[in-house]
């Protein structure tokens, strides 16, 4: 027999995807019936029916699915989840009326959170955001991108970026953010800074694969996010954009000159608009928990994209909507924008990993990375019908069990 360091056997359903997926099919798509898995070195070694995995290898880990659902671990690839500080007066303005662009003119949002966590220390920010990855794992989230972007200054983003690269048990992806322009600056003076200051010191420390900007009004315009996306794909970063949250001005068009991994948001992207992208290859990033915390009433128009689009699903924790957790996600993608469960779970593993670069994650396949839920739920339409909560009864990562349900 053959060593492996994990035997998964007698699972009821595994989902396989190959990536990325627009369309479910039979040629894209397979569940697995009666299947179990064998894990040796982080990775998946090898798949097969539960009496070949259980003939073949031996292991002194052992688990039996009781016939329960496996998937992949989930990838959350948008947040903003290093800050510091609270914002739950604004959920009341919002309550009352005043929607998020008024609450940013008037100093509050994201503002408000720049001076809090410009205030913060290093450790005050790691313990922070330990705290939130822990939650972030248990939940089930496997991999997760994280933006910089509360800092502004030099200074502070480089703090942001060094604390979120300090995490080396995670599985991270670092991603330098131009948020909104600072008070004390005018727009192309701080483009100016960004560009020439923060961006080429990013890149020589190498604190991130991604730079990121956010394109909409009272952010960046059409202009200054050209510069951005121009300067960071220069010094050699992937590019990444949020679009068309707010108000569309064109930022969504930027598609056609840039080679974007991934343009999230498009709450107010026109429906035509939305049809040309998701034609590209570049993954549409919608984030159902962050409209929802909006409170106006707007989504994006999910029809126009439905089976053509690379579609991928994050939480976009943040101070405005600090919902951490992927299974609440993929919960919001069938009840709120009514996607089929088969397709929530692609668009939250598969697709996220592709428009996070990670080739090695997001799908149960062999010599990818041991990165595994199983459910507690016989299949995964009971995934689905079952919601709004924590469903996991084992978590692999890397390969290791660091998590078995509570009785």
């Amino acid at each position: 027999m053959v060593n492996a360091d994990l035997i998964i056997y007698n699972i009821g359903e595994a989902i396989y995807f190959k990536e990325p997926i627009r369309k479910i099919s039979d040629e894209n798509t397979r569940i697995l019936k009666n299947v179990g898995i064998a894990v040796k070195d982080g990775k998946i070694l090898d798949i097969g029916t539960s009496d070949y995995i259980l003939t073949k290898y031996n292991s002194k880990y052992k688990i039996n699915s009781e016939k329960m659902l496996i998937t992949s671990g989930l990838i959350d690839m948008h947040t903003h989840a290093i800050f510091a500080g609270s914002r739950e007066d604004e959920l009341y303005k919002k309550l009352s009326g005043i929607n998020y662009s008024q609450i940013l003119k008037e100093g509050g949002g994201i503002y408000k959170t720049v001076s809090m966590t410009k205030n913060a220390s290093e450790l005050d920010l790691k313990s922070n955001l330990e705290k939130i990855l822990k939650k972030s794992l248990l939940l089930g989230t496997t991999a997760i991108e994280i933006k910089s972007g509360y800092g502004l200054d030099f200074d502070n983003e480089l703090k942001l970026l060094r604390v979120v690269n300090s995490f080396k048990e995670y599985n991270i992806v670092p991603t330098l953010l131009a948020h909104v322009i600072p008070k004390d600056f005018e727009g192309d003076e701080y483009v100016k800074y960004f560009i020439t200051k923060i961006i080429p010191e990013v890149k020589r420390l190498n604190l991130a694969k991604y730079v990121d900007v956010f394109c909409d009004e009272g952010a960046f315009n059409l202009e200054q996010s050209k510069k951005i996306l121009k300067t960071a794909l220069k010094y050699g970063f992937k590019l990444r954009m949020h679009a068309d949250q707010i108000k569309y001005i064109g930022c969504s068009d930027l598609i056609k000159e840039f080679p974007l991994d991934s343009i999230d948001h498009l709450e107010s992207t026109p429906q035509e608009k939305l049809k040309i992208l998701g034609e590209t290859g570049t993954a549409l990033g919608l984030l159902p928990a962050s409209i929802i915390s909006m409170l106006d009433n707007r989504k994006p128009a999910v029809d126009a994209i439905k089976n053509k689009a690379i579609i991928a699903l994050g939480t976009d924790y943040s101070p405005n909507s600090p919902m951490i957790s992927m299974q609440t996600v993929f919960d919001l993608a069938i009840y709120y924008l009514n996607f089929k469960p088969i397709e929530a779970l692609a668009y939250s593993t598969i697709n996220s990993a592709y428009s996070l670069g990670l080739n090695n994650l997001g799908n149960i396949e062999i010599g990818k990375e041991a990165d595994l839920i199983i459910w507690d739920v016989e299949n995964l339409n009971q995934l689905g019908y079952y919601w709004g909560y924590d469903r996991i009864k084992y978590l692999i990562y890397k390969g290791e069990i660091i998590r078995t349900q509570e009785k």
